[in-house]
């Protein structure tokens, strides 16, 4: 079985482009589980990533698809607790949206997706920023 972590910010339409980068490639849908996986800033208490927009949209499109589909969210350092969650479920791939940032702002905030892919020795699946 193929797994693959799609990691899910708040982010509806970069989430839509991710879901669209997995049910476009030929993939034997019945043989692949996709974690929907969103980790909160800060301890998120009784927050639920189901509860989300962003990740209720994405587990509904894989779900039509034929894809098997889970939650999981955690709480924290995002890129530590991303590549942690892929090695738990031994993801085959990962996929990450990046988000539209001036140069400036990268520098001084850093970039998720890009220090993902960086550290991942897995496969990573990522989808550009909306202009």
């Amino acid at each position: 079985m193929t797994t693959i972590l799609l990691c899910a910010d708040t982010d509806v339409e970069q989430v839509s482009k991710q879901v669209a980068s997995i049910t476009t490639l030929p993939l034997e849908t019945d043989a692949v589980r996709v974690v929907v996986y969103h980790v909160f800033r800060t301890d998120g208490g009784d927050a639920d990533a189901g509860d989300l927009k962003s990740v209720s949209h994405a587990v509904a499109e894989l779900e039509e698809a034929g894809f098997d589909v889970e939650i999981a969210q955690s709480s924290g350092d995002a890129v530590r607790n991303i590549l942690e969650m892929a090695a738990e479920i031994d993801a085959d791939h990962i996929s990450i949206a990046g988000r539209k940032r001036s140069p400036t702002g990268k520098a001084l905030f850093g970039s998720v997706a890009q220090q993902v892919t960086l550290r991942s020795a897995r496969p990573v699946l990522f989808s550009a920023a909306s202009e």
